[in-house]
């Protein structure tokens, strides 16, 4: 991910900051609570957020989410398809201008990595226990798939890049969002990892990441 990607990425995250929490001027109510739970997730972390304090937070009455989220989990549901709509955003920022299919795989790896040290609660709400049956929310598994499916695509044209059977694209993939995924878990808890591995994910992510490319040559 070159220096511009990065900048970029800068940008596209701070559409969920910019707004301060407060001051909404919106047609769209249900979309205005995501943003806002976002917001404090980003500024305050999980224990922060509730459907009383998001509806406080737009301006509006403490029944009025009821209409859209029956419950907290239906609104964490909501926040987490967002967060994979922002993700899969961010993927596609980082592979603009990327052609080499070895670097597009790193670009896609490194793309998770950032958007969990970027936004750690988030992270945490989408792929958490929090939602403790995604297949219920159809908008959820839609945006988590759809994010996935840049993962999915790239190994599948690193792996034809290097002369290797497509009959491996599913299991390489599993592969590498768990050898991502697992790096990403880890940096987003900086209480327990900063400390002991650095203060640039990028920069592990780039050692780590390419140590596990290399393996695949040898495995897929």
């Amino acid at each position: 991910m070159s220096s511009s990607d990065v900048v970029g990425v800068d940008k596209l995250n701070q559409n969920t900051d910019e707004s301060k929490r407060g001051g909404y001027h919106h047609g769209n109510l249900r979309e205005a609570l995501v943003r806002c739970g976002i917001e404090i997730l980003n500024l305050e972390g999980f224990d922060a957020l509730s459907l009383r304090q998001v509806a406080r937070d737009v301006g509006v009455s403490q029944t009025a989410p009821l209409h859209h989220f029956p419950s907290k989990v239906d609104f964490l549901a909501a926040v987490a398809a967002q967060g994979f709509r922002m993700m899969f955003e961010q993927r596609i920022v980082a592979l603009k201008g990327v052609t080499d299919p070895r670097e597009r795989l790193l670009s896609v790896m490194l793309a998770h990595l950032h958007f969990s040290t970027g936004h750690p609660a988030l992270f945490r709400v989408m792929y958490g226990s929090y939602i403790p049956a995604k297949s219920h929310f159809p908008e959820l598994e839609q945006a988590a798939s759809r994010s996935y499916g840049i993962l999915e695509t790239a190994v599948g044209d690193y792996l034809s890049d290097r002369g290797k059977s497509l009959s491996r694209v599913r299991p390489a993939s599993l592969a590498v969002w768990t050898a991502c995924h697992g790096l990403a878990t880890i940096m987003a808890d900086r209480q327990n990892a900063w400390d002991i591995i650095g203060h640039d994910p990028i920069k592990i992510g780039r050692d780590v990441f390419g140590i596990f490319i290399a393996g695949l040559d040898q495995q897929a």
